[in-house]
């Protein structure tokens, strides 16, 4: 009995012990869920600015406004095709090349710097305050403002509120997914970010506008786009309006609008798959059973068809509107292959990349012009980030394969063309996305993860009209097929697979930075990405760390009562959805984990499960 008794102490011991732990585990968390970037930068004073009416998101725009709105409103019904047009239009391409391709599209691992002139600038962490601005004023300023005259407009002209019908709600609808989509890369660059109930119910709110965390901004894109793909009309009545040709994306097609709206919120589920597994699986699999569906091919790719004008007609038709990857690389000679993708596209597979003749040039010759580019016999040939052996223009590194004579003709053999489409979700990577899915088990998936793995390798490369037979000798020869003992996709180690999932889905959403730096900080790969050579952040990003962030603009701290960091925010700080750090104290690789558990959530899982 004495034995028995001793062996139940033990046994409650032991509860309380763990207990203890998991409470103490719990506390040390408590900083990641209450500000995830804390424990990298300890705050003193912080702003909580977080409220009840904050955290249920008021998307509902409600049934009255007053006489006067309503006529306004009317009057403008004429303005939006003209205003979507431009909010479809600018909305990732705005100022692209200091947004994203001096930033994002450099911390991804695909472009690197080739002016002199930005060495010290933002490919080497550090970022001036114009240059902070751009995304965020055009966000704000311009989007949140267009987006606001959208909406309002096709909720309140023409609806019927008892039957819940109107000639303007699948537009209203549309608008609103894609306002989802630019928020997603908003919160992804930044963290938390201003997103209150006025601002999505199209009123101005410019004055110190209270922020959202980076869950709750999540939480505000899920439940925008259930509620359009809930409501939406794929079958649109006869009197309804289309945007027809002012929708830059899709012209006007709702089922397309449809099918990419399921694969963006498939896209942000994984995205939150570490930090918030249990809301990932319920968000990606009413992403897989709608019966709108996903991508089903390169048609449905989310995308930007430029405006081209030739850079010398002079006058309100001159250039600025033509493929901006082209120019920054090509024409303007900013941004060339970046060693990290050379690195990929030559060490995968016993074959190169076809991919990268496709997009690239061999060095060209010191002779060339735009208008006759002659390619060297040299090397593909790519910078690391941070090297200062750089010139403009550059004749020692490649450059995006492009053209200037006849710029508005597509060409196959130098796709990047001055008049081609700039793709921001691909079918591809909604192959890739599946893969992930299917790792994952979640439910509504079709096919295996290798399935799906391969389909987009082929996806991928079939976009670039790369022959069948090239792609299959490619895909042959994969080492980590032909080299014994490689392939993950034979184990059971979902790490593994998930490394090359990611690193085949990089090169495939190739030159989309704002994907594949957000994939990077929270996936940890591909594992080969490298630091620059010289760290410029002034201290903001720790030597051995990669950049994490993009900064706030100073105008908050100085002008908004709310902004929640008054002592700064440093760009080494992790966003919530990214749980591992990818370098130790010392420089070096961790080791990335991406299907264990945050201590924190599982602690807020047992008390809800209770």
């Amino acid at each position: 009995m004495n034995n028995i008794f001793k062996s139940f102490l033990m046994y409650k011991f032991k509860i309380i012990f763990v207990s203890m732990l998991l409470l103490a585990v719990f506390q040390a968390c408590t900083s990641d869920f209450e500000d995830i970037n804390k424990s990298l930068n300890p705050l003193a004073n912080i702003n909580d600015t977080s409220t009840d009416s904050l955290f249920v998101p008021g998307i509902d725009l409600g049934r009255a406004i007053t006489d006067v709105e309503l006529k306004q409103l009317q009057s403008n019904v004429e303005n939006m095709g003209t205003i979507f047009r431009k909010f479809s239009y600018e909305g990732v391409y705005n100022n692209y090349q200091r947004t994203t391709n001096l930033t994002h599209d450099i911390y991804a691992g695909y472009f690197a710097n080739l002016n002199p002139s930005f060495l010290a600038l933002t490919p080497t962490y550090n970022h001036s305050e114009s240059w902070s601005n751009h995304r965020w004023n055009h966000f704000y300023q311009d989007r949140t403002v267009e987006y606001g005259e959208l909406v309002r407009t096709f909720w309140f002209v023409k609806h019927d509120f008892e039957k819940n019908t109107g000639v303007y709600l699948n537009a209203f609808y549309i608008t609103r997914i894609y306002y989802a989509f630019l928020i997603s890369m908003q919160t992804d660059s930044y963290g938390d970010i201003p997103l209150t109930d006025k601002h999505l119910q199209g009123i101005s709110d410019s004055e110190s506008p209270k922020y959202r965390k980076q869950e709750e901004v999540y939480d505000i894109i899920f439940k925008l786009l259930d509620e359009a793909l809930s409501n939406i009309n794929p079958v649109p009545a006869e009197d309804s309006f289309n945007l027809g040709e002012d929708d830059r994306c899709y012209g006007g097609d709702v089922k397309k609008w449809i099918r990419f709206a399921n694969t963006l919120r498939l896209r942000l589920a994984l995205r939150i798959s570490a930090v918030d597994p249990e809301r990932a699986r319920k968000e990606g699999e009413a992403a897989l059973s709608h019966p709108g569906g996903l991508m089903t091919g390169q048609e449905d790719n989310m995308r930007t068809i430029p405006k081209y004008a030739t850079v010398d007609m002079g006058g309100e038709n001159s250039g600025g509107d033509e493929n901006i990857y082209a120019l920054c690389s090509y024409t303007w000679s900013d941004a060339g292959l970046n060693k990290d993708l050379e690195t990929a596209y030559k060490s995968l597979s016993s074959v190169l990349d076809p991919r990268c003749p496709v997009c690239w040039y061999r060095p060209l010759e010191e002779n060339s012009t735009l208008d006759d580019p002659i390619e060297s016999t040299k090397d593909f040939l790519g910078v690391q980030t941070g090297d200062p052996d750089i010139q403009k223009p550059s004749f020692k590194h490649s450059r995006l394969r492009s053209y200037a004579r006849d710029g508005k003709k597509l060409r196959d053999d130098a796709w990047f063309g001055l008049a081609r489409e700039s793709v921001w979700l691909s079918y591809a990577e909604s192959r890739f996305l599946l893969a992930e899915a299917a790792l994952r088990e979640w439910g509504g998936v079709e096919l295996s993860h290798i399935d799906y793995f391969l389909q987009g390798i082929t996806a991928s490369m079939s976009y670039y009209k790369i022959p069948e037979a090239s792609i299959n000798e490619y895909i042959a020869g994969l080492k980590i097929f032909t080299e014994a003992g490689k392939n993950p996709f034979e184990s059971t180690d979902k790490e593994a697979m998930l490394k090359q999932i990611i690193i085949h889905k990089w090169l495939a959403i190739f030159p989309n930075g704002n994907e594949a730096w957000a994939e990077f900080r929270r996936t940890d790969y591909p594992d080969f990405i490298s630091l620059p050579l010289f760290n410029n952040s002034g201290g903001r990003v720790a030597e051995g760390k990669f950049i994490q962030r993009i900064n706030y603009p100073g105008s908050e701290s100085l002008n908004n009562v709310n902004f929640p960091y008054p002592q700064g925010l440093r760009a080494d700080a992790r966003m919530w959805w990214d749980l591992t750090e990818t370098t130790n104290e010392n420089g070096e690789r961790n080791l990335p984990n991406n299907f264990s558990i945050h201590p924190g959530q599982l602690f807020f899982n047992m008390l809800k499960n209770r």
